[in-house]
């Protein structure tokens, strides 16, 4: 698509940048025309909505109690229980686990990234991360009823870990379809996608918390239309707040992973790389490793 990137013009002494009103829609269209690029557009994104949602709500997540209390309390979503003393401890521990949360993610898109890099594998790495991924997220939601003898936190670190690498195999994925386009219109393209859709999927995870929750878990009365028969039919009756909620999420990465196996894209950029090796090849002759660890060409 001609425009897709801003023109650049360069003399001795001066440096012209040209960028047009509508650049984004351009880069976008060019984008979009490649096959394979919106799959993994729709990865990066859900990954990033399920990381950024977790993101918001692990305070709440990390601290909540629903029958390990003597009294029986449930902690509030700044995870208070009016016990002094209490809330500070479980400050501490919320910001380990949260620690722990991007830590894991780092490490763990490190070592997929590096994987990705030398195989070219994105298509599989990427469908077993997601299929994975939807099920240490449906470990989260039973994990949320403490009776089943689940604990959230540690799903939690699970999902950190499946599902966070994503981001940079997707980006990575979407450069490679969007070749020649610069992988800075590609990140830029998906980091839009990503975080307009977590700004309104933020509140609504929020806003149907208590969808299928029976009054004695929210302590209102059945006239009050605490308890939702509807969604019980999905969720099951007396499940904990947020069960709902965590039912969206896996609906959004299972439908991300069947979307994915659709995915019939062309490597673009790996092709390139393998076109100009072959041509310096042909003129150089081919590359075989020196004993110094570098390599020669063989006449």
């Amino acid at each position: 698509v001609e425009g897709a990137e801003p023109t650049v013009t360069q003399t001795p002494h001066h440096l012209e940048i040209d960028i047009r009103d509508d650049q984004i829609l351009l880069a976008a269209k060019a984008c979009f025309a490649r096959k394979g690029f919106s799959h993994a557009l729709v990865v990066f994104t859900v990954s990033g909505i399920v990381i950024n949602t977790l993101s918001t709500y692990l305070d709440y997540l990390v601290r909540v109690s629903y029958s390990d209390d003597e009294g029986g309390r449930i902690y509030d979503e700044g995870g208070n229980d009016d016990q002094p003393g209490k809330s500070t401890s479980a400050a501490i521990y919320v910001a380990l686990i949260g620690g722990f949360f991007q830590i894991i993610i780092m490490l763990s898109s490190v070592v997929v990234g590096s994987i990705t890099d030398k195989t070219r594998s994105y298509f599989l790495v990427t469908l077993l991360l997601l299929v994975f991924g939807a099920v240490a997220l449906a470990e989260c939601g039973v994990s949320l009823d403490e009776a089943r003898g689940g604990d959230v936190r540690w799903s939690l670190l699970l999902v950190s870990g499946l599902l966070g690498p994503l981001l940079p195999v997707a980006a990575e994925l979407g450069v490679e379809m969007a070749y020649p386009l610069s992988e800075n219109t590609v990140l830029v393209i998906l980091q839009l996608s990503c975080n307009m859709l977590s700004a309104l999927f933020i509140p609504l995870f929020q806003a149907v918390k208590n969808v299928g929750v029976t009054a004695a878990v929210t302590g209102a009365g059945e006239e009050d239309g605490a308890y939702d028969d509807a969604a019980a039919l999905v969720v099951g009756e007396g499940r904990p707040p947020y069960t709902f909620s965590f039912f969206l999420l896996i609906l959004l990465c299972a439908a991300s992973a069947v979307y994915f196996a659709t995915f019939d894209g062309t490597y673009l950029r790996l092709e390139a790389e393998m076109a100009k090796k072959r041509e310096e090849e042909d003129e150089h002759g081919p590359l075989i490793p020196s004993p110094l660890g570098t390599a020669v060409n063989v006449p």
